[in-house]
């Protein structure tokens, strides 16, 4: 559910949303994840945003939508 909600998120973001990549990676135990959001290396400062303020948004977001499903996200250029 947190995977679909930050794709269709970034996706809507960048310039070139075929290239992005979002995975949920398990954490100690499965309880909770990691989110792995790859972007093309042009894009990933419309992810981060200014002073990091979209990224903060979309994490708070994430949070809400899932209280104690989600660890962290990382954002990596592919």
């Amino acid at each position: 559910m947190i995977r679909f909600f930050i794709e269709s998120v970034v996706k809507g973001l960048v310039d070139n949303p075929s290239v992005v990549i979002v995975q949920e990676i398990p954490v100690e135990g499965g309880s909770m994840y990691v989110v792995q959001v790859k972007v093309a290396g042009t894009d990933i400062a419309r992810v981060i945003g200014s002073e990091g303020r979209v990224f903060r948004a979309l994490r708070t977001a994430s949070h809400l939508l899932a209280p104690g499903y989600l660890k962290e996200i990382v954002v990596d250029v592919v």
